[in-house]
């Protein structure tokens, strides 16, 4: 299933998406990964509570999105344009409690260690 989320979320055209519309940028590969999950018949939520809170302040770590596909096996998946180190503990909890953690990133170069765990799909390059 990561492989056929990247190919189709590689096939997507992020030029559009620069410095000020980087939000924007997210919103449009999250809608790609719920329209490639419903395409795929796998259910899809946004911004869901695994249980995990920052330590540091208490705020909630949502997961940007969960597939859930035919085998049982769950998904879940954080969208970065920046090298959120957040978001990596966030999948790192998701994966300790049995899903399968990816990282989708854009925009800016990845330059943190991403724990093995961790799939990335690495899309920093679509942008330009």
């Amino acid at each position: 299933m990561i492989e056929l989320l990247e190919y189709s979320l590689k096939k997507i055209d992020l030029s559009q998406f620069s410095r000020g519309s980087k939000n924007k940028g997210t919103e449009f590969i999250t809608s790609s990964i719920e329209n490639f999950a419903q395409a795929q018949g796998f259910e899809c939520e946004k911004e869901v509570f695994l249980g995990l809170r920052r330590k540091t302040d208490g705020y909630k770590g949502l997961i940007d999105v969960i597939i859930k596909n035919l085998n049982e096996k769950q998904y879940a998946i954080e969208i970065d344009s920046s090298n959120k180190k957040w978001s990596l503990e966030k999948l790192l909890d998701a994966y300790k409690k049995g899903y399968v953690p990816i990282w989708v990133r854009w925009y800016a170069k990845i330059n943190v260690q991403i724990p093995a765990v961790i799939n990335l799909i690495d899309l920093t390059d679509k942008q330009r």
